[in-house]
């Protein structure tokens, strides 16, 4: 890309640029020529409506503080809900499911028994 090229593409970015480069490039006739392909160009490629920016949004700005808080309340509600449970259980043991019958036991040799 040649100096031309880049002091008006940086012009039509919004870039730091040469004032006097600026003019010397389009003092050129090829110079005009690339400004209005490449205005013509950005016009086809960009979208008709702008694109709305949710930064500066009030509900850009409070995402963060929403996420924070909905984490807090789930887990302070996780900790209460596990106090309670743990405050409604008495100290006997669970009732048994199923009950397992005892097998003869057998006495393996030395070495593991392979």
């Amino acid at each position: 890309m040649t100096d031309t090229n880049a002091v008006i593409s940086a012009f039509l970015d919004d870039e730091p640029f040469d004032a006097a480069e600026l003019a010397a490039a389009l003092a050129d006739p090829a110079g005009r020529t690339l400004l209005i392909d490449l205005v013509a160009l950005r016009h086809i490629v960009q979208p008709d409506e702008p694109q709305a920016s949710t930064a500066g949004t009030i509900r850009g700005r409070w995402r963060p503080l929403v996420a924070t808080a909905a984490m807090l309340v789930a887990l302070a509600g996780g900790y209460l809900l596990g106090e309670r449970r743990g405050a409604i259980e008495s100290s006997e043991p669970p009732a048994p499911t199923r009950i397992v019958q005892e097998t003869a036991w057998q006495t393996l040799p030395a070495g593991g028994g392979r």
